[in-house]
């Protein structure tokens, strides 16, 4: 009996959990009673994730395969012996020279002729995508290439 009259004091002299909270509006216990009404919000800051077959994004004909056989029949040797990633030594894989040469080739073609904007045509268009193929191109690479090899693509 000694302990059970103890634990209502102690409990008595406890302040309330969430004292700091402000009471509950009218407005407020109406809508829980009638239930909030359920939409569907925008979410723009969701992931998605998307099935993508770069082969079927761009038709037999387009230009970009035309620009890609081009550049796969071009003698491009000297670009990859100046590639310091090889095979059994540490260092992250350098970007095929085709991918790079190609998307100049087709940014010309396009008129395009800023890194940065080859950059997000690579993020944002079909034919840059398929190029690509699912490498990752930055601007500082692209405009690299361009000033390190202009020999080439004169």
């Amino acid at each position: 009996m000694v302990k059970d009259s103890w634990d209502r004091w102690v409990m008595n002299r406890q302040k309330p959990l969430f004292a700091s909270l402000p009471e509950p509006e009218e407005k407020a216990a109406k809508e829980v009673a009638r239930g909030r009404a359920r939409i569907l919000e925008p979410q723009r800051k969701q992931l998605e994730l998307r099935a993508v077959d770069l082969e079927a994004t761009l038709e037999a004909e387009h230009p970009a395969r035309s620009v890609w056989t081009l550049v796969e029949a071009m003698d491009l040797s000297s670009l990859y012996a100046g590639i310091a990633a090889v095979e059994g030594h540490a260092g992250r894989p350098a970007i095929d020279p085709r991918i790079l040469m190609a998307l100049w080739l087709y940014a010309t073609l396009g008129g395009v002729g800023s890194a940065r904007a080859v950059a997000r045509l690579c993020e944002q268009h079909d034919a840059y995508r398929w190029i690509c193929g699912g490498v990752s191109v930055n601007y500082h690479t692209l405009a690299s290439f361009r000033v390190g090899h202009v020999e080439l693509l004169d």
